[in-house]
């Protein structure tokens, strides 16, 4: 089946203020990238390796498009259909495209794979919360169920269901672990809170608390009143893809279709597309080459048309690249976190706030502007 998905970034060459500084002309802020191309050779049609590209100006692109063999002309025309200008909330919105957002990590955890047991009482979790948001974060995502619970949970259940709702932390204990902080922290800070949780009752407690977004690591698989739960409330999704097993075929192809069925399958539960957020879930149920072929493949979620959360920070993938154990994988996260912005997440999840700011606002001057 043709795939087609914009650049959300063109690489510089293809950039009209970069050619015109080189003394160039015809470049245009746009490219359009075909996987898997072999139609016959067009003007201004770039053949490569595993495809082709076409760059130009958005209208020179839509006249151009008509040439293409019928297949490839509704893929690309699907694939520049724009992307959520907002992402909405609750309370209001967060408006895309400017700026990449930063969400800020707290577990209040005993065991989290990166700061297990560092908040996991409600006065240093707070005062985590209050120090990401002075430091810049946009979004505070509160979990109180490490991943590596729900990772063998979901290893175990069977693939068509995802994981049994509860997981191996019980309802009662992870919602012991969120609901003081939530309520300790209610009224303090003023970027908005977003749950992380497979389940729906943790996820309603934190609604009712004033959380604004429902952080899914399962996509809405693992409870089946999870979307209907989050579309009654008015609150933004993040669908992440996760698999049982790391066995792909095309690793880009099997994330980008398991989540647009996850985003078709939120929006007839009522939850509207632009409060939709999707995440390709780097290192679950991805071996390290599997989650830096899922990070190179953002630009082709983007062409879904829903906002990208992208999540690197202290993956085993970095430590995979570096050799460094978790605690030393700052620096390769904040690389992460550039790459991330360049291939065009609106959001990136991270666990050290400042460093990240840094280098979105690097980032985002060198490629939005």
């Amino acid at each position: 089946m043709p795939q087609a998905w914009l650049l959300p970034v063109p690489s510089l060459p293809f950039r009209s203020d970069v050619l015109e500084e080189l003394g160039h002309a015809g470049g245009g802020p746009v490219c359009l990238f075909l996987e898997g191309y072999r139609g016959p050779a067009l003007p201004g049609l770039t053949l490569l390796a595993e495809g082709a590209m076409l760059c130009g100006t958005a209208a020179q692109l839509q006249d151009r498009l008509q040439e293409l063999p019928p297949p490839w002309r509704d893929a690309a025309l699907g694939a520049m259909r724009p992307s959520p200008r907002a992402l909405r909330l609750r309370r209001g919105t967060l408006p895309l495209g400017e700026r990449t957002y930063v969400m800020g990590i707290l577990n209040v955890t005993p065991d989290s794979f990166s700061d297990g047991g560092r908040f996991d009482q409600v006065e240093e979790a707070c005062a985590q919360a209050l120090a990401m948001q002075a430091a810049g974060a946009d979004i505070i995502d509160i979990g109180g169920e490490s991943t590596r619970h729900f990772q063998r949970a979901h290893r175990q259940a069977d693939a068509a269901r995802g994981v049994a709702a509860g997981g191996e932390v019980p309802v009662a204990e992870e919602l012991r672990r969120v609901v003081p902080v939530l309520d300790a922290l209610r009224g303090e800070l003023e970027v908005p809170i977003s749950i992380d949780t497979y389940k729906w009752p943790v996820a309603e407690a934190a609604l009712e608390r004033g959380a604004e977004i429902v952080n899914d690591v399962t996509a809405g698989l693992a409870d089946p009143e999870m979307l209907a739960g989050v579309a009654r409330s008015g609150a933004a999704v993040v669908l992440m893809h996760s698999k049982h097993e790391p066995t792909y075929h095309r690793v880009g192809d099997e994330v980008r279709r398991h989540l647009r069925e996850r985003a078709e399958a939120a929006q007839a539960a009522g939850i509207p597309r632009d409060a939709v957020v999707l995440d390709p879930g780097f290192g679950f149920g991805k071996e390290p080459e599997h989650s830096f072929a899922a990070l190179r493949m953002l630009p082709s979620l983007r062409a879904l048309g829903y906002a990208v959360l992208s999540a690197p920070s202290r993956k085993s993938f970095l430590g995979a690249a570096t050799g460094k154990p978790i605690e030393e994988r700052g620096d390769a996260t904040v690389a992460a976190v550039a790459l991330s912005v360049a291939l065009g997440a609106d959001i990136v999840r991270v666990h050290s706030v400042g460093p990240a700011i840094d280098a979105i606002r690097v980032a985002d001057r060198t490629v939005r502007h």
